[in-house]
């Protein structure tokens, strides 16, 4: 009896459909983001495992109707890498590169992603140590139907090396949509202003971003923090959950709102950008979110939503681990997964610090803002590192195996305004009528007393025991 044959169904993908659902879910000042952030992978991986000097690397980007480009002096890449790595549609299980790295990059897709986004011929030309050879990206070879090998040229003349080891990326042949948003002012400065914030820390320490010749300036999100150890402080939180080290600041933030409205030189008055009030979210020191003040970051979900009398109020949370898969961090880089375990028990220290300066706010808000600032004339700006090592220096941070934590409002280091009575709290309480009878008549020689005031009365006796007792 003649066994039946097995038939195969085809189950790949087509070239044409995995380009155009790879795409689709990212925009294009994301794209361009993630060939910025293949740069400063690329520093780090030059270090080694030693202290990167971002202030000795550049990235260039030119945007123009007709060509895109992106160029780094950030170590280039290794032509073993290039060959079975760095243009594979996805990464092999037990790749375990940047195992050792504080990178958000997971999934392998980033460079290849962006170009396929923006146009259909590309040219990478990398150099690594004195190695120099390019990987060409052609519509012939994006239009076939299979995964051929991409070629790994030399450079045909001398001139067309890099001065130093760095990558630069080409692309041109951009589609319609992609070539009007390049010439566009408009979309210009949206992509000058994501990678002011995106990249604000790297930006901070020193990394040059030019785009279109001009340098990128970082939007800086600090809090203050009082030089005097019994002066006014930001809540800090930082605890190690799942494999990420967890560190969070609330605070006030540098902007006008504390300083006497008719007196714009104060020594108080800081310059600072609108979108620093709200949440800023940083994995592995990259922003993925900054000033936000949405539901998504607890406005409105158990505490009041976002309102402009909060717009002193600034929290900064980062996210840092070596495991980026771990990381609350979408493949686009620029937004949360907010079902991730190491999101939803950070929020619940989020919120706690937001309570903490919502309350202050509240406290305030009916006083003259001078008098506010008088407190924090010492106050120093300080980013979330900063903040949180001045903080944790205090004897009232309280510190165990497992978390740091410094709450202001405990601490009793808030300011509160001038004239505040302290804060009452109703006593309620039922006793049988003929002992309330007994008591109005010890203390008041009378039997039909009110309740209220022979309760009122008991209290003041048994106060005046306790002040006595602790005097």
């Amino acid at each position: 009896m003649t066994k039946p044959t097995t038939d195969h169904a085809e189950a790949s993908p087509t070239k044409r459909f995995f380009v155009s659902m790879l795409t689709r879910d990212i925009n294009l000042a994301d794209a361009i983001l993630d060939l910025l952030d293949n740069c400063l992978d690329g520093a780090l991986r030059l270090a080694d495992g030693n202290e990167v000097d971002y202030s000795q690397h550049f990235v260039k980007i030119e945007l123009a109707a007709g060509r895109f480009s992106i160029e780094d002096n950030c170590g280039g890449i290794p032509r073993d890498v290039a060959k079975n790595y760095a243009f594979k549609m996805g990464r092999e299980p037990g790749d375990d590169r940047d195992s050792d790295a504080e990178t958000i990059g997971m999934y392998g897709v980033g460079m290849k992603r962006a170009i396929f986004k923006m146009g259909r011929e590309a040219l990478v030309r990398t150099r690594y140590g004195d190695d120099t050879f390019e990987v060409p990206i052609t519509s012939t070879w994006l239009e076939g139907k299979g995964w051929d090998p991409l070629p790994i040229n030399e450079p045909a003349e001398a001139a067309e090396k890099l001065p130093e080891p760095g990558t630069v990326i080409t692309v041109r042949d951009l589609y319609d949509g992609v070539s009007r948003h390049f010439a566009n002012e408009a979309f210009e400065n949206e992509v000058r202003t994501a990678i002011s914030e995106h990249f604000t820390v790297f930006l901070q320490w020193g990394l040059k971003v030019d785009l279109n010749g001009k340098p990128v300036e970082p939007v800086l999100v600090e809090v203050l923090v009082s030089e005097r150890d019994d002066g006014p402080a930001p809540f800090i939180f930082q605890k190690t959950i799942d494999d990420v080290l967890v560190s969070i600041t609330v605070g006030l933030n540098t902007g006008r709102s504390l300083g006497d409205e008719e007196d714009e030189d104060s020594g108080f008055e800081r310059d600072r950008s609108s979108v620093t009030a709200g949440w800023t979210v940083l994995c592995n020191d990259r922003a993925v979110i900054v000033g936000d003040k949405s539901r998504l970051t607890g406005w409105g979900d158990g505490i009041p939503l976002y309102h402009p009398q909060f717009a002193i109020i600034t929290g900064i949370i980062e996210f840092r681990s070596k495991h980026a898969d771990k990381l609350p961090v979408t493949t686009t880089k620029r937004a949360l997964d907010t079902s991730s375990n190491v999101w939803l028990e950070s929020l619940v220290k989020m919120k706690e610090g937001m309570r903490v300066w919502i309350s202050y706010t509240n406290q305030w808000k009916n006083h003259p803002r001078a008098d506010q600032s008088n407190h924090w004339e010492d106050a120093r700006s300080l980013p979330l590192r900063g903040a949180i090592a001045a903080v944790t220096s205090r004897d009232a941070t309280r510190k165990t195996d497992d978390y740091v934590e410094f709450n202001p409002q405990k601490a009793k280091v808030l300011p509160e305004p001038p004239g505040k009575t302290p804060s009452s709290r109703r006593i309620v309480f039922s006793r049988p009528v003929e002992e309330i009878r007994l008591v109005s008549r010890m203390l008041f020689d009378v039997d039909d007393e009110k309740p209220g005031i022979v309760g009122e009365k008991c209290f003041e006796l048994t106060l005046t025991k306790a002040k006595k007792r602790d005097g």
